[in-house]
């Protein structure tokens, strides 16, 4: 027993890390991101450091490392599969090793503040009888601490070192479109407050239940429940309303995403037949497709064809072979340079650009990719620190330079000028991001991706459940291209199904009977956009939710931290004088 005592606490933590791991893919029980966190709060509360010396926040900080290490190992496994590119298998679980101990770090501080400042004390049954309602209280003011402090982490993790704000809480409710609806409000980071709110509740009524029962107490009110249902409530109403909002006035844009679904290593082969082959298969069906039916937009995925748009042959190309004068708009993802050399070595300045063309490519509109990736596309502090280029430098042999621009393009649609915001490879994931774009009038979200790099594997799910919320957060609609998935057309409610056409058809590229969306083809669809789409409070605002939450943690851990200090100082005169 006494071993089992000891154990518990840290099979706790592992368990909580488990459970929200199998909210995402490729495991979507999504129903755990209400439970989650009992078995963690469990140990952070009840449990005791197994060490005297420890104080209760490292005992904290200790448990909530190990259960975030465990969900990101667990959630971010496709990270193992970049050792293909590396040439080692070791390199892609090294990645994923060192990547999941930098993210475990926020769970480790939710863990610290959970224990001390956000920590739950039961009260005596006898003094909780004499106060009705100051359990409930006192349940409410811990929720709203532990939710404060999660939804500012969330917040924090999501732009520290470029950010990677991938599956938060709220993320794992990407099939319950009702509830998510006020992202419109509160971004999706604002959902970490809710989910853990409401999960803290449940757990604080549950072990409340339970003392009520063994010691045969009546049943106590229960406010602080009453209060999270609620909220639940008010969280579907709003849904409702909004799901159910159509535009006053609209045009229906005819568009059609390819994807060829082209591995890697082919993508930049050195065999020249390959690269050829590539070349002529996107001529090809787009040629196919424009000659046999009216279409508004065709989309090829991110550095589509192995060529900068400024040489002479892939203007040719796209002159000669694909545009041919017609009446249609191309967006293409794809490489350019300011300059080739001048045979000394120097290669100028590489972009990453998402390109709009009609016609001919002098008509050409171009956007260069701001928010580049590190050690996927620049390697940071090159020739400075040698750690991150002996990691990535035989794969970024050259970095790319970062774009300024936020204008949107502009694609012309009877007598509409209709903004394109450009969202290249995970830039649709960032939401302070996307909302540096968003413009009054016409806009439609274009993402153009390329997540050959991580083969078969849950990454590119991962990628497209996390930029559904853009959609929801600004109300404009989204048309993504990838290059091996997830190719589909969501609309401003987070949806892939036509509002207009009730057919049941899902408008995302996938195998009908497997449901694989690594497969090679094309799909067409009438995107919707709303002539007067608003300009949300998420828009106007951004993250000021999550981030006032993440101040009032803050002030609550530091008044904590002072408060604790006094007590120290206080307690210390009269130890000596006992001494």
């Amino acid at each position: 027993m006494s071993h089992l005592k000891k154990l518990w606490p840290w099979v706790a933590a592992v368990l909580s890390g488990v459970l929200l791991g199998l909210c995402f893919p490729p495991f979507n029980r999504d129903g755990f991101v209400w439970i989650w966190q009992a078995p963690l709060l469990a140990a952070l509360w009840f449990s005791n450091p197994p060490k005297e010396k420890w104080s209760r926040w490292r005992w904290g900080l200790l448990l909530g490392f190990i259960s975030g290490f465990v969900f990101f190992a667990l959630s971010c496994h496709w990270l193992v599969e970049v050792g293909h590119v590396a040439g080692t298998v070791w390199a892609g679980i090294a990645a994923l090793v060192f990547f999941s101990l930098y993210l475990a770090i926020y769970f480790a501080l939710f863990g610290a503040f959970a224990g001390t400042v956000g920590r739950w004390i039961i009260k005596e049954p006898d003094k909780a009888k004499k106060d009705l309602f100051d359990q409930s209280i006192d349940v409410l003011r811990v929720a709203f601490l532990n939710g404060a402090a999660w939804c500012g982490l969330e917040w924090l993790r999501g732009i520290a070192f470029t950010g990677f704000g991938w599956n938060g809480l709220g993320a794992a409710l990407k099939d319950h479109l009702l509830l998510v609806q006020f992202a419109d409000v509160i971004g999706i980071t604002g959902y970490g407050f809710i989910l853990m709110f409401c999960g803290v509740i449940a757990f604080c009524t549950l072990v409340r239940l339970g003392l009520e029962v063994k010691e045969r107490q009546r049943l106590r009110p229960h406010v602080d429940f009453a209060v999270g249902v609620a909220l639940i409530i008010g969280l579907f109403l709003y849904g409702t309303t909004r799901i159910s909002m159509v535009p006053e006035e609209s045009i229906d844009l005819r568009a059609r995403i390819m994807q060829l679904n082209i591995p890697i290593e082919e993508k930049w082969a050195e065999d020249l037949k390959i690269r050829q082959k590539i070349i002529f298969d996107y001529r090809d069906l787009t040629r196919t497709f424009v000659e046999t039916a009216d279409h508004d937009l065709i989309l090829w995925p991110e550095t589509c064809i192995p060529g900068l748009f400024m040489l002479d042959w892939v203007q040719n190309y796209f002159n000669e072979h694909v545009l041919k004068g017609d009446d249609f708009y191309l967006l293409t993802g794809i490489e350019d340079a300011t300059l080739l050399g001048d045979g000394d070595g120097d290669s100028g300045e590489i972009y990453n650009t998402i390109t709009l063309m009609k016609g001919d490519t002098s008509t050409y509109q171009s956007h260069r990719k701001v928010h580049l990736v590190p050690l996927g596309e620049y390697i940071p502090f090159r020739g400075k620190f040698p750690l991150f280029e002996w990691i990535a430098g035989g794969i970024i042999e050259e970095d790319f330079t970062p774009g300024t621009s936020f204008e949107p393009l502009i694609l012309e649609k009877d007598g509409h000028e209709i903004g394109i915001i450009p969202l290249i490879c995970f830039e649709d994931t960032v939401p302070r991001h996307t909302r540096k774009f968003i413009r009054n009038g016409p806009q439609v979200m274009v993402n153009v991706s390329n997540d050959g790099w991580f083969r078969e594997s849950a990454e590119p799910i991962h990628h497209y459940n996390n930029a559904i919320f853009r959609c929801i957060e600004f109300r404009r609609p989204m048309i993504r291209t990838a290059n091996t998935g997830v190719s589909a057309f969501i609309d401003s409610r987070g949806s892939v199904f036509s509002r207009k056409e009730a057919d049941g058809f899902a408008r995302i590229l996938q195998d009908e009977e497997t449901g694989s969306t690594f497969i090679r083809g094309s799909l067409p669809a009438n995107v919707e956009i709303d002539l007067n789409p608003p300009i949300t409070i998420y828009a106007r605002i951004g993250d000021a939710f999550s981030i006032t939450l993440g101040v009032v943690a803050l002030l609550a851990a530091a008044g904590a931290t002072v408060v604790s200090t006094r007590r120290k100082k206080a307690t210390s005169p009269q130890r000596e004088s006992q001494s």
